[in-house]
């Protein structure tokens, strides 16, 4: 499995309250609706109290089976251009891992 992760932070002028709802409802639904069938899992999370100096707002993360199936639904996702969540971005880092979970 493949796991994408989008760190983000947000331009200054939008609340972050208001940002994470538009997130949760409006901007979820239609990113998984585009994303599918190649989108096994999707995660979103924000940050609600920061240990360091930064200024992220929040992180999600998707998995795919392999990394051919992630670039066919993002690019799906890219031909749209960017939604009203995504337009409140000031910056997105985007990394793809490969991962093994270890059973505790």
């Amino acid at each position: 499995m493949i796991k994408y992760v989008a760190i983000s932070r947000l331009k200054s002028g939008y609340g972050r309250d208001e940002t994470w709802e538009l997130w949760r409802t409006k901007h979820a639904t239609w990113a998984k609706d585009i994303l599918r069938p190649e989108l096994k899992q999707y995660i979103i999370h924000r940050v609600v109290k920061t240990v360091s100096d930064n200024d992220i707002f929040g992180f999600a993360e998707m998995l795919f089976d392999d990394v051919d199936s992630f670039e066919r639904a993002f690019n799906r996702l890219l031909s749209k251009g960017p939604d009203e969540f995504m337009q409140r971005l000031q910056r997105v880092d985007r990394i793809l891992l490969e991962y093994e979970e270890v059973k505790l």
